[in-house]
């Protein structure tokens, strides 16, 4: 009924189920900038013998409907309703770079709708360097391949980038250069330590786009949260070392929930 809910709503998504099991907990995963729920499949169905797992496109991507956002609260905004709308049941949300983003903001706004949180690859803040967003709009194929090269780890099988390129033009440069603009602006220093769920916060040790002391900023102002850093990863951490991830995100969901 959830899947059917979604899709006669406008929301595109990849599932591990077809039928919700309401005796296990659900994992609800949201993508960065430019990216869409594919980027979440080493976790979707790795992780579905125990979870209800589910990842969704943001408005604008992939086949979702609606505008892309301009700003990360106005896709918390839309997080809320989604939640608010096809959850009766909490869920943990688990949130990459951008999508980190988005999920601080909704934690931060309506904690009430979820269990927990996961932030991976993010930060409090997200700057971007100015030579990306001019680039984005000047020579976007070229600057996705740019900003590609450095989300994935030195020593990293080259199809990973390759894919990771494709995936990303796919959203074409309005959509891109207007996550990244978002990312810009987002800026949680303030609000942060006010957030009051159980959170996890995983970041890849190679990460140069949102380094690790981002993540570790977030470990000092969340109360009681939980850090790690993923070896062998940068920052697209869920598809570069998935095994490593997916037993940290699955222990803390089984501990939170005992």
């Amino acid at each position: 009924m959830m899947l059917q809910s979604l899709e006669k709503s406008g929301i595109s998504f990849e599932a591990g189920f077809k039928h919700f099991d309401a005796k296990r907990p659900t994992l609800l995963m949201i993508h960065g900038a430019g990216g869409r729920a594919h980027v979440w499949r080493n976790q979707i169905f790795p992780l579905k013998s125990s979870l209800n797992t589910l990842a969704i496109d943001l408005p604008g991507h992939g086949n979702t409907t609606g505008n892309a956002g301009n700003t990360i609260h106005e896709y918390a905004k839309w997080l809320t309703k989604t939640l608010d709308a096809f959850f009766p049941q909490q869920p943990y949300v688990m949130g990459h770079s951008m999508g980190g983003a988005i999920v601080q903001e909704t934690a931060f706004l309506n904690p009430s709708l979820m269990k927990g949180i996961i932030l991976v690859g993010t930060g409090p803040r997200l700057g971007v360097a100015p030579a990306f967003l001019e680039g984005l709009l000047a020579n976007f194929e070229n600057m996705v391949e740019t900003i590609i090269g450095y989300a994935y780890a030195p020593d990293v099988d080259r199809r990973l980038i390759n894919d990771g390129a494709a995936l990303m033009k796919e959203s074409g440069s309005a959509v891109v250069h207007g996550d990244f603009m978002a990312c810009n602006q987002f800026d949680m220093r303030d609000r942060i330590a006010r957030i009051a769920l159980p959170t996890l916060i995983l970041c890849g040790e190679k990460d140069k786009l949102t380094s690790p002391s981002l993540s570790e900023k977030l470990k000092n102002a969340i109360p009681e949260s939980q850090f790690d850093i993923i070896p062998s990863a940068g920052h697209m951490v869920m598809i570069e070392n998935p095994k490593a991830l997916n037993k940290r995100v699955l222990d803390f969901i089984l501990e939170t929930e005992r």
